[in-house]
């Protein structure tokens, strides 16, 4: 055969492509000096070859592949992970977290996981946007503070892996509140008040205070944005008054708000007592152990009370009754009022006594105002004997009869004189009075001593153990309303 006719034999196509059925060709070492490229076979993964060796492109996954001894190995891209959109988790918030991360060579299949510094776990689910983003959803419980910061890898479906650099995620929880929502408490129109909140960071950052409200400076308080203290002092009030107020703890940026409310009790008649203590409430005193200090003045009272001595006793809280305790073996509590002095034609001596052991004796005072050895003195004294209250100017007596034994209960007890006539109302009811003198004209001496619960002169009178609570003192007759007014505020204190 000729070499044309060999050529013919090659050429035999009109496409000009060698063919032949006698082709037999074999290449070795092949330079390809092209610069496009040199094309390779391309098909589905269903059209894949079963001889070793062989080069292809895969069609359905969309890279190169080899066949090995028994089967293709894919020569696939791995995957970059460079960043995420929200790089602060909230673990305790609940729910789930949504996180977009951005990288490269993202396939259909693939899988994010979350790698911590020594667990890992994979995300709820993976959703391929594109080649270059996937949006991976995970309950945020899974983020745990120990473990953070946390990296991204990206695997795709053949097992191909890439992992960021660094972390990319912290755990950042919102500070938690210690003080429960709702009322903080009551304090009295032109007191000071003294509240306090508290919040705690899980990660411990510094927690910061603010309102988003703008309530408490319109009611009198501010809020210490370092500790959470509210104080300040109440405004006036006509009635009592709910502030309610929204505030805010934040810490590294993250919030929690909860809402609080503080009641402005209105104090009434409270306004013109010339003394006044409420061993519950501490904002109308201060001290320890057995003398309350610094007695609040009130609105335009004109006596002076710098301390009350309780004599050994002592401020004690039982069964939620929060009062001052008077043992029959000690000196009743006392303090000196300056400034009321004159002959006092009316006046009025409020409070909440209980006696708790009467150690058998038939008598004894609950109170004196004055100084008994000058005849300048009111006070009351019990009759156990007679189940009798005497309502006195001194050594002037108006007696009532009571309930037997009333007095081992709390009671609310008024001694008012009205023009020169003495009166006794307990629990804001008045009680008949059995006998028909009224005045002599007392009048008290300047820097007084007022005893209650008992009366320093034990040589005449007795001392029970007795409970007291509130107590007030004024130098006028206060009206029906007035002694219903003080009732009502603090009968609940006593369990009424």
């Amino acid at each position: 055969m000729t070499k044309a006719r060999d050529l013919s034999k090659l050429l035999s196509t009109s496409n000009g492509k060698i063919a032949g059925s006698n082709l037999d060709v074999s290449f070795e070492n092949i330079s390809d000096t092209g610069t496009e490229g040199t094309k390779v076979a391309s098909g589905t993964t269903a059209q894949r070859g079963s001889t070793t060796g062989q080069w292809r492109f895969n069609s359905t996954t969309g890279f190169f592949e080899g066949r090995g001894a028994s089967e293709f190995s894919t020569l696939e891209p791995t995957p970059t992970v460079t960043s995420v959109d929200d790089g602060e988790v909230d673990s305790g918030a609940g729910g789930n977290q949504t996180i977009v991360i951005t990288g490269t060579n993202f396939t259909s299949g693939a899988v994010a996981t979350f790698v911590g510094s020594s667990a890992s776990f994979n995300a709820s689910t993976t959703t391929i946007d594109s080649a270059t983003q996937i949006t991976a959803v995970a309950p945020k419980s899974s983020f745990l503070n120990a473990q953070e910061p946390y990296k991204v890898k990206v695997t795709s479906a053949t097992g191909v892996a890439g992992t960021s650099a660094t972390g990319l995620i912290s755990v950042d929880n919102t500070p938690s509140w210690q003080t429960a929502s709702g009322s903080l408490g009551s304090v009295t129109e032109n007191s000071n008040a003294n509240f306090s909140v508290s919040a705690t960071d899980p990660d411990s950052d510094t927690v910061a205070y603010s309102e988003t409200t703008s309530v408490l400076s319109g009611a009198g308080f501010s809020l210490n944005s370092s500790t959470g203290a509210i104080t300040g002092t109440a405004n006036a009030v006509s009635s009592d008054t709910t502030s309610t107020f929204t505030l805010r703890a934040t810490a590294n940026g993250k919030t929690t708000d909860r809402q609080f409310s503080i009641i402005t009790a209105d104090e009434g008649i409270l306004g013109t007592a010339e003394f006044y203590i409420d061993p519950s409430n501490s904002s109308s005193w201060s001290g320890s152990g057995s003398t309350l200090t610094n007695i609040t003045n009130y609105g335009s009272k004109s006596g002076s009370t710098t301390n009350l001595d309780l004599n050994n006793g002592t401020v004690t809280t039982n069964s939620g009754i929060t009062y001052i305790q008077h043992n029959a073996s000690g000196t009743a509590p006392s303090a000196v009022i300056g400034n009321i002095s004159g002959n006092l034609q009316n006046y009025t001596v409020a409070f909440f006594l209980k006696v708790s052991n009467t150690n058998s004796n038939a008598d004894t005072g609950i109170f004196m105002y004055g100084n008994k050895t000058t005849n300048e003195a009111i006070g009351g004294n019990i009759y156990s004997s007679t189940n009798q209250v005497a309502h006195y100017n001194y050594s002037n007596d108006t007696t009532f009869n009571v309930s037997s034994n009333s007095w081992l209960d709390w009671d609310f007890y008024v001694f008012r004189k009205v023009g020169g006539t003495k009166q006794l109302y307990i629990n804001n009811t008045q009680i008949t009075s059995t006998s028909s003198v009224t005045n002599n004209n007392t009048s008290l001496p300047s820097n007084a001593r007022f005893d209650i619960g008992g009366r320093n002169d034990p040589s005449v009178y007795d001392n029970w153990n007795t409970q007291i609570g509130f107590c007030g003192i004024w130098a006028s007759n206060i009206s029906d309303s007035d002694m219903t007014f003080l009732y009502n505020k603090f009968k609940g204190d006593y369990g009424l």
